[in-house]
C-alpha cells in the first residue's frame, strides 16, 4: 500500500508507508540510501552563510555535491573543536534536513534523528556538534 505525498512544488511522490531507514552510526555512509529529494543549492548556501561567523568557525571547505542533474546531497569538510571530517546534508521527503557527521573516510559518527531538522534548527545543530564550546557567548 502506498501513500502519495504532495510537496510544495505541486509534484507528487509515491512513498511506502514504511519509514525510510537512515544510515546508522558506525556504518559507512551510503549516498544512495540517504538521498531523497533535490536540494536547491543556492538556498542552502544562503542558509549556511546567513551566520558567517558560525559557518567559517567550523573551518568549512571542500564543498561537494552528488553528480546528478538535480543534486540531492551536499557535503563539506569541517575542522571544529568537536568534529573533524565531513558534514553531509540531505533533504528528506518531509522537507526536513537529514545531517550526517562522518570521518574523512565516510564512517558515520553522528546523525540527526529519524525526523530530521527544520530549517531554523540546521545551523545550531551543526554548530553544537562541530564547534560550539560553553565559553562562546550568543
Amino acid at each position: 500500500m502506498d501513500i502519495l505525498f504532495y510537496l510544495h512544488n505541486g509534484m507528487g511522490y509515491s512513498n511506502s508507508l514504511k519509514p525510510k531507514t537512515m544510515n546508522q552510526v558506525n556504518e559507512k555512509i551510503s549516498i544512495k540510501k540517504a538521498s531523497c529529494r533535490e536540494i536547491y543549492l543556492p538556498d542552502l548556501m544562503n542558509l549556511l552563510q546567513s551566520d558567517k561567523m558560525k559557518f567559517w568557525s567550523w573551518g568549512s571547505h571542500g564543498y561537494t555535491v552528488d553528480k546528478k542533474k538535480n543534486p540531492q546531497m551536499f557535503r563539506f569538510t569541517v575542522s571544529g573543536h568537536h568534529h573533524k571530517g565531513h558534514v553531509y546534508i540531505f533533504l528528506n521527503v518531509m522537507d526536513l534536513f537529514d545531517v550526517y557527521l562522518t570521518s574523512n573516510r565516510g564512517t558515520i559518527k553522528q546523525r540527526t534523528d529519524e525526523m530530521g531538522l527544520f530549517v531554523d534548527e540546521l545551523m545550531d545543530w551543526i554548530d553544537e556538534k562541530v564547534e560550539r564550546i560553553p565559553e562562546y557567548k550568543d
